[in-house]
């Protein structure tokens, strides 16, 4: 993709991405573009577990919730939360639909036959590092070499979290490993991580909704089915008035990287 669609302005679509409140109902959501703008490679590794050497940053989804009209969403920040799926970043064809009326509760390794469920604590900090990641994204006052790297580590926490896998940098420059490979210990720690948030604008908050496959039609499948594409988290904070007049200092110059050039990726390629 050579150039990048018109975008929202960057306020506008803060608010859209981090302040939705909790739906009445269920939502579908509905992809017709993914894009990564950059990110630093992964291992994931562990007892059971083929490992493999992924790619790390949040992704990026252009299209709508379906609706009487569609809202339309551009650059809806999304971090994975299923270490056992993979996607294409791409246009879609066909677009991909996915819903949010499935709570996250298991862990990536869930079999049938051995439900292996999140705990409270987990799930409450698995929310709160989509939201901080969600805020480093519309932070403008991190260079850009500091946002991929902090962007990579929330991503590599979130699936330490949910996987118990061993997440460390791999593949990147000497210095990069070691301050990923940190953080990710740091952001992933369950006593100490809400004081990793280093670049947070303001309070971080829990609430995130879990997007995932509709189940196929010729048998029930549902989150976390190793059939399906990757389930993602996206931010559902919402901030007191106060905070916003901080934030919103955060989000004021987002656009500036929401111009570049667009590139294209393959995320996670798991199979297991």
């Amino acid at each position: 993709m050579a150039t990048l669609k018109a975008v929202v302005p960057a306020v506008a679509l803060a608010f859209g991405a981090m302040t939705m409140a909790p739906a009445a109902h269920a939502a579908t959501y509905v992809f017709d573009d993914g894009e990564m703008y950059s990110y630093r490679t992964l291992r994931l590794s562990g007892s059971g577990f083929t490992t493999v050497t992924v790619k790390a940053a949040p992704v990026l989804f252009d299209g709508y919730i379906k609706g009487t009209p569609n809202e339309p969403f551009e650059n809806l920040v999304a971090f994975c939360v299923d270490v056992y799926h993979s996607i294409s970043l791409a246009d879609y064809k066909p677009d991909l639909t996915y819903t949010d009326d499935i709570e996250l509760e298991h862990n990536s390794h869930w079999d049938p036959n051995k439900r292996d469920y999140l705990s409270d604590d987990e799930i409450v900090q698995i929310g709160k590092l989509v939201n901080y990641g969600t805020e480093v994204w519309y932070n403008h006052n991190i260079s850009t070499t500091a946002k991929t790297n902090e962007l990579a580590s929330v991503q590599g926490a979130i699936w330490k979290v949910v996987s118990g896998l061993t997440v460390t940098a791999t593949g990147n420059t000497t210095s990069i490993n070691n301050i990923l490979t940190s953080r990710i210990a740091a952001l992933s720690n369950a006593n100490t991580y809400t004081s990793a948030f280093t670049y947070a604008e303001g309070p971080v908050y829990s609430n995130i909704k879990l997007l995932t496959p509709f189940k196929d039609g010729k048998y029930p499948k549902q989150y976390p089915h190793k059939d399906l594409t990757q389930s993602f988290a996206i931010g559902e904070a919402v901030p007191e008035p106060g905070t916003w007049v901080m934030m919103i200092g955060g989000f004021g110059l987002a656009g500036a990287m929401l111009r570049r050039r667009r590139q294209q990726f393959v995320v996670v390629k798991i199979n297991n």
